[in-house]
């Protein structure tokens, strides 16, 4: 309660304000005293009325309270210097708004989100039936909840909501641990089928599922996955269903390039798809996937000259737009993305440029950009065996050197505008990793133990940089080995990945083909010996098991589980 005691006269002002202390007493304490008498009479005297219309700050030392008057101005007095000071004053009123003398047009606000009143899905979401649902289906997976929006039009709401999406994607993730997708060919259907790791060693899925084509998959990207063949490039959520095709602009030449020689290059690269190198990022400006594509016409290493496109595709509105080529070109290996930008490792065999050098793209801004690498890495010359590129590693970008003589991956973190050493992994003790035969990527660190997630498409390994060993290992080329004497082992597959029970599979439904040179010597023997997947009768030749080692494994891919997607888009309609 704010009490004036001015009466009118110069050396008398007085402003008291009161403080109720007690609601069912009525106590009441003086808690300032504004003495006016010090300042200019008319300020305070002239008008009418002098209104106390509030007070801000938290602490004692910042607290002020502001005092407005008849004739629209504004002070602010400071209780613990007991001064006053001006902080508004309207001198001149406009004529055509005529007010009352007594008038006071000032006051108090806060910047805030608040609404006026709460929204249909607000009121529908805060029933007591309503958060007891959601509670039980933040513990469901994904696929389940997905379907459950048929249910009645209440849970579909909840489900469709942001609030609950964002809330499912942290409940599914506070365990931190690492969750392996297997993709396979889809069985009587376009696209492909998906399988979650510790499913498939519980029941390894039918040998329809086997590629005969390369596939490469990204890394999650904000909920969505990106599955690459030569043609086409998918934008999954596997957990869901919901998939998109793009398809690729154009015609790709198909080329025989030829390298340096003493230059490593595996004949088969299995995270390169064709002459294209695609990436999935997300554009955090208008919360939207953008497929980026840079597509090679011309590569010739011989003359250093290259000609390359480069396309954006825009996923919620499909639309794809050219953009201009990169500053650099780039190797075939796929970009790594972190927070709006997506990262290239260069190709010094083309250009001007025999260093080496990582390209960046801002997505939002849909600018390239070059950074150096660090000093061991952009170092190159034609008789280097060794081959680089990038990766994203506990939310840092990575760049990696990969040296096939000595067996060992170089692991460098972009780190507050520099690099620094992070990770050593020695290869050289196992054979099934070693970079003279394979390209070995890290694809994540294990949060729980610091362990490194390797992949050489064919193969998944856990080193431990402590031990410098390869604690645990999956072929993906065969199928795990379920025999009695060797199902106990299994138990200790990958068991940070969720995988806790393993059930014996008869030999005879076995997914996977024998590679190559297990085809060789098993040609000798009866087909009977080969199981029931691999000869369905005694006249299968050895060039049969030659065409049937075409088939390729499943493809490894870190997924989230979340209801991300894309809606349609609605339809417009037209007056007849």
């Amino acid at each position: 309660m704010v009490r004036d005691l001015c009466s009118g006269l110069p050396t008398c002002g007085m402003l008291e304000i009161w403080k109720l202390e007690d609601y069912s007493s009525g106590d009441w304490s003086l808690n300032h005293r504004i003495d006016l008498s010090g300042y200019v009479p008319s300020e305070f005297l002239e008008p009418q009325v002098v209104k106390v219309i509030g007070s801000f700050g938290n602490s004692k030392s910042s607290k002020r309270i502001i005092i407005a008057t008849s004739k629209h101005k504004v002070f602010a007095y400071d209780p613990t210097s007991e001064t006053l000071g001006t902080i508004h004053s309207t001198m001149e009123i406009q004529t055509s708004h005529q007010i009352e003398p007594s008038d006071i047009r000032f006051s108090l606000w806060k910047e805030s989100l608040m609404p006026v009143h709460k929204t249909k899905e607000e009121v529908a979401l805060s029933s007591p039936l309503a958060k007891v649902t959601r509670e039980i289906l933040l513990r469901l997976p994904a696929e389940s909840v997905h379907e459950f929006k048929l249910v009645c039009k209440q849970w579909s709401r909840l489900i469709r909501s942001e609030s609950f999406s964002h809330a499912f994607l942290l409940h599914k993730n506070m365990d931190r641990r690492l969750k392996i997708m297997l993709v396979g060919k889809g069985s009587g259907q376009p696209g492909f089928s998906f399988i979650p790791l510790n499913k498939w060693l519980q029941k390894p899925t039918c040998q329809n599922t086997l590629f005969d084509m390369k596939v490469v998959c990204s890394k999650p990207c904000h909920g969505l996955n990106l599955v690459s063949i030569e043609e086409k490039d998918y934008l999954y959520n596997p957990c869901i269903g919901f998939r998109r095709i793009h398809f690729n602009r154009g015609s790709v030449l198909n080329q025989q390039w030829k390298f340096p020689a003493g230059c490593f290059q595996p004949e088969n690269n299995p995270f390169a798809v064709g002459s294209k190198n695609v990436g999935l990022g997300f554009n955090p400006l208008i919360q939207e996937h953008v497929i980026v594509e840079i597509c090679f016409h011309l590569k010739d290493y011989n003359s250093r000259q290259y000609y390359l496109i480069c396309s954006l595709w825009d996923c919620n509105y499909r639309q794809v737009r050219q953009h201009l080529p990169p500053p650099l070109p780039v190797n075939d290996m796929p970009p790594a993305y972190l927070e709006g930008m997506l990262y290239w490792m260069s190709e010094p065999r083309l250009g001007q440029s025999d260093k080496r050098a990582i390209v960046s793209f801002n997505i939002a801004t849909s600018v390239f950009d070059v950074i150096p690498c660090p000093l061991c890495i952009a170092t190159w010359n034609d008789s280097s065996p060794c081959y680089a590129f990038v990766a994203e590693l506990e939310g840092f970008l990575c760049a990696v050197l990969a040296d096939p003589v000595a067996d060992e991956l170089d692991i460098w973190k972009w780190e507050l505008g520099q690099w620094n050493r992070a990770y050593k992994i020695y290869l050289k003790s196992w054979p099934d990793f070693s970079l003279r035969t394979n390209i070995v990527v890290p694809l994540a660190i294990d949060p729980t133990d610091g362990r490194v997630l390797l992949s050489t498409g064919r193969k998944l390994g856990l080193y431990n940089p402590l031990k410098q060993e390869i604690e645990n290992s999956l072929s993906l080329d065969q199928s795990p080995p379920f025999t009695p004497k060797k199902q106990a082992s299994c138990l200790r597959v990958l068991p940070e990945l969720g995988i806790t029970k393993c059930t014996p599979i008869d030999k005879s439904s076995s997914l996977w083909e024998p590679s190559l040179d297990r085809y060789e010597s098993f040609a000798q023997t009866s087909s009977a010996s080969l199981g029931e997947n691999l000869s369905n009768s005694n006249s299968q030749t050895k060039e049969d098991l030659r065409m049937s080692c075409k088939l390729m494994p499943l493809v490894p891919m870190l997924y989230e589980e979340n209801l991300t997607y894309y809606p349609c888009r609605p339809k417009l309609r037209q007056l007849e």
